[in-house]
């Protein structure tokens, strides 16, 4: 079975300490890109990753299945919603959303 392609949506510490080795060191998945709007640190621990500047370019590569949502707690329901409508797997990070409200909506 191929390894499973998997995007960061942040290489801060929780995606260069946590996720990113997890996924590099696991042969289940492909750590296969990263979102970075800034600066392209995951290229230097990581040359074959993929970077992107938007989560827009990043939900439309069809090579992605899986979604690691490791940004700020307040933008994980907005994140992880606009992934599972680009039909993405996630993992998200708790807490899924910082109030209750969000789910009703």
């Amino acid at each position: 079975m191929p390894p499973i392609k998997t995007a960061l949506l942040a290489y801060g510490l929780s995606g260069k300490f946590f996720h990113a080795p997890f996924l590099a060191a696991n042969e289940g998945f492909e750590l296969y890109a990263v979102l970075e709007r800034n600066n392209q640190k995951a290229k230097h621990d990581f040359p074959d990753v993929k970077s992107f500047a938007s989560l827009e370019e990043l939900l439309v590569d069809e090579s992605i299945e899986l979604v690691v949502v490791n940004t700020p707690n307040n933008t994980h329901f907005e994140l992880a919603k606009q992934c599972l409508l680009a039909k993405k797997h996630i993992l998200l990070e708790k807490p899924a959303t910082a109030n209750r409200k969000n789910f009703w909506n």
